[in-house]
């Protein structure tokens, strides 16, 4: 296991954690842009000890807008067992339900009970629509089986105006739960938020995925479908990097694990992990091939965004993965050959 850094002060924790928070929505331009429950208000909330703290704000800027509060926090006098850390993550999606179409709760159960996600809220999407979702998250978790188990949230988003052209990001950490107001004790989510004004709106969300595939933003041939493979190709690079730290599970942060953390979260804000995949395929390319391109040229041809900066102008590495990742999902061996080797590359990180 990597060396853990020790006698960090707990302000820097919550520097790192807010690092996650904002490390994959910072860059100028957004990667995408332009049963019913009957007994709902008896459900046994984990309550006795866990209270939802006041200030959660359910932000709605369209007609397409959910119901969903995807940023609900909690205040625990104790909370020290997984099984609990997920109970409580679980009770709050559920309470969320209450008119939620059946096909529709159906297919949140589809997609927990198969791939070991602890919630999903699709309450207002089209039902035949969450389907087809279903296929791709079914597609994906067969080819990559190791991705199971990390991420906590799949939920509907409305995003503030300022985000409003964003369809889809994906949240490493956010902070879910305090036990006893403590900043070393933590119960975090691992989230995908898809946003309400283009998943509740298929039309947009068509001319937003053509558009930007035409213009080379996005790879070739991508659907409306394809922006989860884009956010899942997050998901698998922080899921390599939590095993390249050893780390099984970030759900429940104690006084021995909150010091891993933050050396994940400076690994993480650095992006030297996902350069460092980067440069594993690119040479290996070159040796393949003995190119002459650098390796901005080499990525930058999978898609405009593979070279994405941030605002302070340097480059998004892990925006290069996810364009790859996303790339291989639509065209498989038609895809971009720097993809083919990035993925390739993802893949050994994975095992």
């Amino acid at each position: 296991m990597k060396k853990v850094l020790l006698g960090v002060s707990m302000g820097l924790l919550a520097l790192i954690i807010g690092i996650f928070t904002n490390h994959y929505s910072q860059e100028k331009n957004y990667y995408f842009r332009d049963k019913t429950f009957k007994d709902i208000e008896n459900i046994p909330l984990t309550s006795e000890f866990c209270q939802l703290r006041d200030g959660s704000i359910n932000m709605s800027n369209s007609l397409t807008s959910t119901s969903i509060i995807s940023d609900n926090t909690y205040v625990c006098s104790k909370l020290n067992t997984k099984e609990l850390a997920n109970q409580l993550i679980q009770e709050d999606s559920l309470s969320q339900k209450e008119g939620c179409p059946l096909e529709i709760t159906s297919i949140e159960e589809t997609l927990i009970q198969k791939y070991g996600i602890t919630a999903v809220n699709l309450c207002e999407m089209d039902v035949e629509f969450a389907r087809e979702l279903e296929q791709v998250f079914e597609k994906i978790y067969n080819e990559y089986p190791a991705a199971r188990g990390y991420l906590t949230n799949i939920t509907l988003k409305n995003e503030s105006m300022i985000r409003s052209g964003v369809i889809a990001s994906f949240s490493p950490i956010f902070t879910f739960a305090d036990i006893n107001d403590s900043k070393y004790q933590l119960v975090v989510k691992t989230q995908m938020f898809l946003s309400s004004s283009y998943f509740l709106n298929k039309e947009r969300l068509s001319v937003a995925t053509h558009d930007a595939s035409v213009s080379g933003h996005f790879p070739k041939n991508a659907t409306i479908y394809s922006p989860i493979a884009h956010e899942m190709g997050h998901y698998l690079s922080f899921v390599a990097l939590l095993k390249s730290y050893e780390v099984d599970s970030i759900l429940l942060i104690d006084k021995d694990s909150y010091s891993t953390l933050l050396e994940i979260g400076v690994e993480s804000k650095s992006g030297n992990f996902s350069r460092s995949i980067l440069e594993e395929a690119y040479q290996k390319y070159k040796e393949d091939t003995n190119t002459n391109l650098s390796l901005d040229d080499w990525r930058g041809k999978i898609s405009n965004y593979a070279l994405a900066k941030d605002n302070s102008g340097n480059y998004i590495y892990d925006e290069t993965i996810a364009e790859a990742f996303h790339d291989v999902y639509l065209n498989n061996e038609q895809a971009n050959v720097a993809s083919i080797y990035i993925v390739n590359a993802l893949k050994e990180r994975l095992q």
